[in-house]
């Protein structure tokens, strides 16, 4: 079963001024929820099964901009049969389920039903109107397309793969005006986007916490900080019991991603590296609130514009009581006193842990910017690294982060409150 949750409203509406959602299968009512928290001026849904549909409408009591109605979805969508939409996001239900999804029927039994499969008549509906500025987002498309999804391959009882062509037909009906995207997260997602603002993954579809990042690769030599820290993690017992704990988020791990070295992390259950391909990692834009047990992030900030704004968003997708594990070079140990940086010409700031003056003009006091944070997070620890760090024998000017076993930076770590 899909949601609306795995998509990022907000952008959808703003990007194509959509201001109404309309929803086959309220189920529990979590999309709509979502969709009303991106702001959207009007909701519209249809549940047929009787006791979801009264648990939604004591749910959204008072809530005027959401409409729900109990029946047929086909029926249901013969209200917006107007000719020309106001631009409208539908999300349609591939399948019926009768409640199986909430324990309420068997999903054997429900998906063997032939009345279980109203997408392509819904189509046919929505088909004969004029949909230029319209979305169209299909869930549990697996039941129509062979392959495996992120949840695996559709159940064979289950499968309306016979009618795939019959769903190609119609939506090349909107090939002039739209373009088709084949998901293959959670149980697969059909989108169907109008094709003058083509969508950008990274900006439209939001990263989940079981979602997988893609293929880990090695590097050989001293791939980056996170390689030399290792050994020091392993013998601090905090790392593998209580920080790295859950399903994880690793902000700009790129080839040195904490990733790689999840084995000696038992407890991280999952671990996504998220870097330039999947968004802007200022803001997670594409990151729910609450969603995340950990964040790690090595030698990430320095490159960012504003590391308050940087925080605050990534202590915004943790959980309550998660924790947020964050490495900075320090500016003595690695800028040594030169700006621009000689190391990283991508770099937009310094930082130390707290000093009176900088001879950095961009020098950033670590503590000064966690006390902003006061309010939601805990302080754990705040400490210079230095561990293999050759303070004499080596000359200026060399990054010792390239050698196997110096660390140069700044650590904290924080507990959200």
């Amino acid at each position: 079963m899909g949601s609306m949750l795995r998509f990022n409203l907000k952008h959808l509406r703003n990007n194509f001024g959509i201001e109404r959602v309309v929803e086959t299968g309220t189920g529990m009512g979590n999309s709509l929820a979502w969709a009303a928290q991106a702001g959207f001026a009007e909701l519209h849904s249809v549940e047929m099964v009787e006791k979801l549909h009264s648990a939604c409408k004591q749910r959204f009591a008072g809530q005027a901009q959401i409409h729900l109605e109990e029946g047929s979805s086909c029926d249901f969508l013969q209200h917006f049969s107007t000719g020309k939409q106001q631009p409208t996001l539908y999300f349609l239900d591939a399948h019926f389920s009768g409640g199986a999804d909430f324990g309420l029927t068997s999903y054997i039994s429900s998906a063997q039903a032939e009345d279980s499969f109203p997408l392509l008549d819904e189509l046919d509906v929505l088909l004969a109107n004029d949909l230029s500025g319209c979305i169209i987002i299909i869930d549990d498309i697996r039941m129509y397309f062979e392959g495996s999804f992120q949840t695996g391959v559709c159940p064979e009882f289950a499968r309306r793969w016979q009618e795939q062509a019959a769903l190609i037909a119609r939506v090349d009906r909107l090939k002039d005006t739209h373009t088709a995207y084949l998901l293959r997260e959670d149980e697969g997602y059909l989108v169907i986007a109008p094709k003058e603002k083509p969508l950008d993954r990274s900006s439209w579809l939001m990263i989940r916490p079981h979602d997988n990042s893609g293929q880990l690769s090695y590097r050989p030599g001293v791939p980056g900080v996170t390689a030399i820290s290792v050994q020091r993690r392993v013998q601090d017992s905090r790392f593998a019991t209580r920080y790295f704990v859950g399903n994880g988020i690793d902000v700009g791990g790129g080839g040195d991603s904490l990733a790689l070295y999840r084995e000696f992390f038992p407890l991280a259950k999952n671990i996504f590296v998220y870097d330039r391909p999947h968004g802007d990692a200022q803001l997670l834009a594409n990151v729910a609130d609450n969603s995340f047990d950990f964040l790690y992030s090595s030698h990430c900030l320095e490159h960012l514009r504003d590391p308050a704004e940087a925080l605050h968003h990534w202590l915004r997708v943790v959980r309550p009581g998660g924790h947020l594990i964050i490495n900075v070079p320090d500016e003595d140990l690695y800028e040594q006193g030169v700006w621009p940086s000689r190391f990283n010409s991508d770099h937009k700031l310094t930082f130390t842990i707290a000093k009176a003056e900088s001879w950095s003009p961009v020098s950033v006091n670590v503590l000064d910017l966690l006390g902003q944070f006061r309010q939601h997070a805990e302080v754990i620890t705040l400490q210079q690294l230095d561990h293999g760090y050759r303070h004499k024998t080596l000359p200026q000017g060399l990054d010792q982060t390239r050698t196997p076993m110096a660390e140069c930076g700044i650590e904290f770590v924080l507990r959200k409150r």
